[in-house]
């Protein structure tokens, strides 16, 4: 007795591409792929837009074809099978062929399902990257914060004996400037105190207001367009004219 699987009707398409891709049987394909069966069973049945857009990712690199062709071979209505060759009626055989063509509402449907695929593969993508790099940036705060001031006392003094550090400390500063990660001011310049970017050291807390003249003590970082955590700084006293 046949099994009802056999009944689903996109199955003779993915037998043909998997035959293209050398790939045995569904098991075959549902290891090489990563999928369950029951993944499987979706493309057997034209229901591929139930399935993750990973799990379509990862089964049309083992099928060798792109997303958007096994968007549009698996979901949709269900094949139609070919006419009675014994029915002498043109008119009829015409009407039973006509659901095999893509109506172009339907061709419609399947472009924009496509391209909502790829807006979220993208999405996600920049999402686990960004994540990635917010952590990573958190670790790193205390050094960061202290970078600018260890390359500044090290370049402005040839003999300090961590000179010989500072090549090893570059390829981290060309990490932060691919991460778009940058300073909100060079260490020891002056600007107006702004509270949304400028950090009162703890002493001079109650002694600055908003556009008061202020130092830079320690960096601060925007990532991108928002600020990762802002510059340490400290008021400038009449007689201090030069950077400390």
């Amino acid at each position: 007795m046949a099994s009802s699987k056999d009944s689903f009707p996109y199955t003779p398409q993915l037998r043909s591409l998997m035959q293209q891709a050398g790939i045995p049987s569904f098991a075959a394909l549902a290891q090489q792929a990563g999928v369950s069966t029951w993944q499987i069973d979706q493309l057997r049945r034209g229901s591929v837009l139930k399935l993750r857009v990973g799990a379509i990712a990862r089964l049309g690199q083992a099928l060798n074809t792109s997303i958007g062709d096994l968007v549009a071979t698996f979901s949709g209505s269900p094949p139609v099978a070919r006419p009675d060759l014994q029915s002498t009626s043109k008119a009829a055989r015409s009407e039973s062929l006509t659901p095999l063509q893509n109506t172009p509402l339907q061709n419609t449907t399947l472009q924009k399902e496509y391209e909502r695929l790829q807006r979220q593969v993208e999405q996600q993508t920049t999402e686990a990257v960004q994540s990635c790099q917010r952590a990573a940036l958190l670790q790193l705060e205390p050094l960061l914060e202290k970078l600018p001031v260890f390359l500044n006392v090290i370049e402005q003094n040839p003999d300090f004996p961590a000179r010989q550090l500072v090549p090893h400390l570059r390829p981290l500063e060309r990490l932060l400037t691919d991460w778009d990660v940058t300073t909100i001011a060079p260490i020891g310049s002056e600007a107006g105190y702004d509270p949304q970017k400028h950090e009162l050291m703890e002493a001079s807390r109650t002694a600055v207001q908003p556009g008061d003249r202020i130092r830079v003590r320690f960096a601060g970082y925007y990532w991108g367009d928002r600020l990762l955590f802002r510059a340490k700084v400290s008021p400038v006293q009449p007689n201090d004219t030069h950077p400390s």
